[in-house]
């Protein structure tokens, strides 16, 4: 072979070398022919006839070093299994109107150098028709493919939280290798930062008091996530609220009502949404902060549950959970406390008009609503007792207005309340009467008016026998 000819063939190993010095690194940025650096492309020794693969392998994390297109022993240290993340698998098929023949040199001199952010037809490439493939439960996918050139771009991110998506990449079937030899059944690991923050909601304690009527604000934490990558064009955030709750206001944290995001509230359900000029200013991965604000307006079973639905790029939504406990709500908890009020000594004579105080301390000093008994000498007042798994909460009672003719009972009783739609006990409190005045001796002077009258008859019928005796004896 003449020198010429060797410089030709030697200058053809050395452009198709770099070429498929793409790598798995080309993952994050660049082209991603998936082999080692240094490899070097012979396609002389490639076989036509050897079908070719690609197998996508796709995990949560931070991208590390890069692959050389062989499949992995273990994986367990690469991070979780992302299930059903898709893929567009697009041949390049030329360049400048060249056919890419990976079989020949020639294809391989057309690709040198490549990198994906160049593989666009402005640049004189053509492509054929795309193919989608959608990971499985272990986080890969593999399709068949023939001998050429490939873009891939991760298209779709399924119910995955994702803050990076993955940059396009190249792939070249076959990948060449180290050795000289040529892999046919090509795996790649691709891999995304996720936000692990699923959108969240939260309930604080009754803002302005712990009686029906309160407010309970709910935070929402909503983090945007897009379905598919590329700008934010539209953010919604809607809650359903409980049919026991009425809508107050709503706010986002830094962020301008009207300007950035509007309010609006049909039949219960809020809606809050992004205008064009607040969603530019998203980007995947950022949290949207709402205040959500609520009164409590009826007790049902107790239990108020509240879950808000997050909209990115109108996708499919991501509904919130409890932090720590997925797919559960959270929730303001209420509960009746109840008194019977009777006479000391018979309880079936129930006592209208007893008036109680409630208290959140035991000194009695820090009021927190009041209710009077009723015919049935039965009071009520329903209570906050905590959220989501507290259901009980303790305060005193005290009767600060007696029934009329009782004796008032001003003694502090610690009280349990617990979420339900009836109370788990009913409080008995007892009333003694009012003493009365002392009364005169009903009958007394009519009394001593016969006492009188007895022993003046007495007397009068000792003398009339008296005398009586004296003029038998004369």
């Amino acid at each position: 072979m003449s020198n010429s000819h060797q410089g030709v063939l030697w200058h053809r190993i050395a452009a198709a070398a770099g070429a498929l010095a793409l790598g798995i690194a080309g993952l994050v940025g660049g082209v991603g022919a998936a082999y080692a650096d240094g490899a070097t492309a012979n396609p002389a020794n490639i076989n036509p006839g050897t079908p070719t693969s690609l197998t996508i392998h796709k995990f949560d994390g931070n991208p590390g070093k890069a692959g050389d297109g062989t499949e992995l022993s273990d994986v367990s240290g690469l991070g979780n299994p992302l299930s059903g993340v898709t893929f567009s698998v697009t041949p390049v098929t030329s360049k400048n109107g060249s056919a890419i023949n990976l079989d020949t040199p020639e294809g391989w001199d057309l690709i040198a150098g490549a990198q994906a952010s160049d593989v666009t037809t402005a640049n004189g490439y053509a492509f054929g028709s795309a193919s989608d493939v959608t990971t499985g439960a272990d986080g890969s996918v593999s399709t068949t493919l023939p001998h050429g050139l490939y873009l891939v771009t991760e298209t779709g991110y399924g119910s995955n939280t994702i803050k990076t998506p993955v940059a396009p990449f190249l792939v070249t079937l076959p990948l060449s290798q180290n050795n000289g030899s040529w892999l046919y059944d090509v795996h790649v690991y691709p891999k995304n930062a996720v936000d692990t923050n699923v959108p969240t909601k939260t309930v604080s304690d009754p803002s302005d008091g712990v009686v029906l009527g309160s407010t309970v604000n709910w935070t929402i934490s909503a983090p945007v996530q897009p379905d598919k990558p590329g700008d934010i064009t539209s953010f919604k955030i809607t809650d359903t609220l409980d049919s026991r709750l009425s809508f107050v206001n709503a706010t986002v944290q830094g962020f301008t009502a009207t300007d950035d995001y509007t309010v609006s509230n049909a039949n219960g359900v809020v809606t809050i949404e992004f205008t064009p000029t607040g969603a530019a200013k998203l980007k995947a991965g950022d949290t949207v902060t709402v205040t959500l604000s609520t009164k409590v307006e009826s007790l049902g079973d107790g239990v108020i549950p509240n879950q808000a639905t997050v909209f990115t790029n109108d996708n499919s939504g991501h509904t919130t959970s409890k932090p720590g406990e997925p797919g559960t709500n959270p929730s303001t908890n209420w509960g009746p406390l109840q008194v019977l009020k009777y006479a000391q000594g018979d309880e079936s004579k129930t006592l209208a008009g007893a008036e109680f105080t409630v208290y959140s301390d035991q000194a009695a000093t820090k009021s927190v609503g009041s209710f009077t008994t009723g015919t049935d000498g039965k009071g009520s007042i329903v209570l906050w007792v905590g959220n989501d798994a507290d259901t009980t909460q303790t305060y005193y009672l005290k009767e600060t207005k007696a029934p009329a003719g009782y004796v008032l009972d001003s003694t502090v009783r610690e009280v349990t309340v617990n979420a339900g739609a009836t109370a788990q006990e009913t409080y008995k409190i007892n009333n003694v009467q009012q003493n009365h005045p002392n009364l005169p001796l009903t009958g007394a002077a009519g009394i001593i008016v016969m006492t009188l009258t007895g022993l003046a008859l007495i007397a009068g019928g000792v003398g009339f026998y008296v005398t009586s005796r004296r003029h038998a004896r004369l």
